[in-house]
Order: C-alpha cells, then structure tokens, then sequence
C-alpha cells in the first residue's frame, strides 16, 4: 500500500498562498535554515505530486536542476510543457484517481504530495491522502488561496502530534480516519 502525504506551509488563517498566488510571505520561514523534516520526507518517498501553479511557482523561483525523485505535475494544459526536457518530470492530467494509480505501479511507497490547493482538493475528495504535515506558521493573509475549501475536512483527520519550532511555526500532522 502506498502512503500519501500532503506536506505544506500554510498561515495560521488557513491560507496556502496570498494573492495571486503570492508566496513570498512564507519565504522568511524558508530561509531559516530550518529543513522543517523535508529531507528526510524525500528520502523516505518514491515519487512527488503537484500541480501546475505550484510547479510554475518552482521555475519562477529558480528552483532547477536535477529533481531528486520522480515529479508528476498535475496539469489539463501538458502541451504548455513540451519543451521542458527534465529527468524525472512527467506531466499528467485526466481524474486524480488513475493519475495515482499511475504514480503508485511505476513508483510503489511513499506519494510526497506538495500542492497546490485544487490539487489537495480532488485527493481529499476522492479520500486519497493518508496524512497531512502542515506547517502552521504565524501569519495572517486574509485572502488568497485556501488550503482547504472548509475547516470540516479535519473531521476526518486524527490530530497525531505537534511540534513548535523556533521560527515560531507550529507543524501539526494528522492521519486519516480510517473506519
């Protein structure tokens, strides 16, 4: 069986990036020196899921190079992507479910799941995250991109430890409710 993990930074209202998708507001949390447990998360996983804005986000900030696993880029525009020739990206499209079912026969483990918001929406309809590590960090938005369409979807997740950090965030991981 195949472990999925959501792993992000969100504010403490909620939100995964301000407007227009901003997030320099979490880059002073970044820059800590902090790794918030991020090595060991890929280490111990066999590939990454996330979408397109996020990914986008990545190029824009200069993140290059070599990807360090495998890396499905959930995207309805892939054609957008044909001339970016990486090792170890895929992008993909088509309903959540068989798009992890792919990921889960060609790499089996651990699905490190880093975002965006509408692609942590159709895997938590679909029941399809096992855990989540989120990262509260002290900040307020007040508008931008929700993590979650409604606080409810705590309620099928167990609150299994929390870890405050000198930065001042406040990682919180749950387990899905299994029944």
């Amino acid at each position: 069986m195949t472990e999925r993990i959501f792993y992000a930074a969100i504010s403490s209202d909620g939100y995964l990036a301000g407007p227009n998708g901003d997030m320099s507001w979490a880059e002073k949390y970044l820059s800590s020196g902090e790794d918030y447990g991020y090595f060991n998360l890929v280490s111990t996983s066999s590939a990454i899921l996330l979408g397109r804005a996020t990914f986008d986000f990545e190029i824009e900030s200069g993140v290059q190079g070599p990807r360090p696993l495998p890396t499905y880029v959930l995207t309805h525009i892939p054609e957008l992507y044909e001339n970016v020739v990486q090792e170890n990206i895929y992008f993909t499209g088509g309903e959540i479910e068989r798009v992890v079912e792919l990921i889960e026969e060609n790499h089996p483990g651990r699905l490190f799941v880093m975002g965006g918001a509408d692609v942590v929406r159709q895997l938590l309809d679909a029941g399809l995250i096992d855990t989540m590590r989120l990262f509260v960090c002290p900040e307020e938005l007040g508008d931008g991109v929700l993590a979650f369409e409604s606080d409810s979807i705590y309620d099928n997740f167990k609150l299994l430890e929390e870890k405050q950090y000198a930065s001042g965030i406040i990682e919180e991981v749950y387990q899905l409710i299994t029944t």
